[in-house]
């Protein structure tokens, strides 16, 4: 099941987005250059931008987060699945509920800057390349994606 994320469990989704990027092996050095961005803000939260997948007993097992850049087009700013459930599909009914939910919105394309370790799960999800992007807290190249809805 996906869910509205509650406005409590800002911490908590904070935690699962870092330890889902650590789980591709990155040192505590880059985790710690990079911790600004792996943050679940409650302003999000509180905006209605952030969903999770959650199991039976509502246990985050996943999330995402959008950000509105005008003009019928979004970003996915986040979207990340707890570490023993990479591979199990729930990374795809993220962005399948993501894309649904921006198309609803009236949004017409869905944009993500991908860590090197998701491209090719965006890619197979139909997200086309379109340039790249400079991260801000590591400088590190990042591919730059975008889904037509």
């Amino acid at each position: 099941m996906i869910r509205s994320a509650r406005s409590n469990e800002d911490r908590t989704l904070t935690q699962l987005v870092f330890e889902s990027k650590r789980y591709w092996g990155y040192d505590d050095a880059f985790m710690e250059r990079c911790r600004s961005e792996l943050v679940v803000h409650p302003r999000d939260i509180e905006a209605g931008n952030v969903y999770v997948a959650v199991d039976e007993h509502d246990t985050a097992l996943g999330v995402y987060v959008t950000k509105e850049l005008g003009h019928g087009e979004v970003e996915l700013d986040a979207l990340f699945v707890v570490p023993s459930h990479v591979g199990s599909g729930i990374g795809t009914a993220l962005i399948a509920h993501a894309m649904n939910r921006a198309r609803s919105d009236g949004y017409v394309t869905m944009h993500l800057n991908s860590d090197p370790f998701a491209a090719t799960f965006y890619e197979g999800r139909g997200a086309a390349l379109v340039g790249r992007a400079r991260s801000a807290s590591t400088g590190r190249e990042l591919a730059r994606y975008e889904f037509r809805l």
